[in-house]
């Protein structure tokens, strides 16, 4: 009931540019982005380049693709935007995650693979997972926005979504509110990637595993910043034996 009585008051307009948007973009599969804005993205390109900024974020500490495709059985990622302090992009993530706007993400996250699916990024796939919330989160949020991400590739792809065998076992802190003087250990100071690879460390259990042996699997995430968070996601789901993955990312931190 709230909703519709918002709309009410306050008519639906574009979050990145503020222009009035009409009736027909009520709803959580409403288009709340104007076609303007959309060309105004700032953009990765990089559905088709191997080695890029997010592949290489992800592989951490394996330093190369030889050794992220050996220990996390990571194939390829790509992320549709960059996440631009300076740019509206910034409020509209925030809104899609902490503001009950959800249909953002499913809006961008459609946009990218029509723009994807050129580049062939989801060639072999055979199921999309979305980073899971744990039940705390997800029910103080009402909704897991990865889960929206995922649906908008799903809708454009034809790819199957899977929730139900990657699950957030531990209620984590937000990783966003992670500092780097936030927390000592031996009486040093953690770096920021440091303190978010401890926060999501062994976060992530899998489900009958044996039921997704030698899959594509695509891992889904709202914003890819040190990569943690994914790579904790890939640890887990490596018992998934044979299976391979990939990653896709709606913003990309510069």
């Amino acid at each position: 009931m709230l909703r519709p009585l918002l709309s009410i008051l306050y008519p639906p307009t574009c979050p990145m540019c503020g222009q009035y948007l009409g009736k027909r973009t009520k709803g959580r599969n409403a288009n709340p982005i104007c076609l303007a804005c959309l060309d105004t993205l700032p953009r990765t390109e990089q559905a088709a380049i191997h080695e890029n900024g997010t592949e290489m974020t992800l592989w951490g500490e394996y330093k190369s693709p030889v050794a992220a495709k050996k220990v996390l059985h990571l194939e390829r990622a790509a992320a549709f935007t960059y996440f631009e302090k300076e740019h509206p992009i910034q409020h509209t993530i925030h809104l899609m995650k902490y503001a009950d706007r959800p249909e953002i993400g499913w809006q961008l996250a459609r946009e990218a693979a029509k723009e994807f699916l050129y580049a062939d990024f989801f060639e072999g796939i055979d199921l999309i997972i979305p980073v899971p919330l744990h039940r705390n989160r997800l029910n103080s949020r009402g909704y897991n926005q990865s889960e929206y991400i995922a649906r908008g590739l799903s809708e454009i792809t034809g790819i199957p979504i899977d929730t139900t065998h990657l699950s957030r076992q531990r209620d984590t802190a937000k990783q966003a509110q992670l500092k780097a003087n936030g927390k000592q250990t031996n009486g040093e100071q953690l770096s920021v990637r440091e303190l978010r690879k401890t926060n999501v460390e062994g976060a992530f259990a899998v489900n009958h595993p044996e039921q997704l042996y030698h899959k594509h699997i695509l891992l889904v995430d709202d914003l890819i910043t040190t990569g943690e968070t994914a790579r904790a996601c890939l640890r887990a789901m490596k018992q998934f034996r044979g299976a391979r993955f990939s990653v896709f990312a709606l913003c990309k931190a510069k």
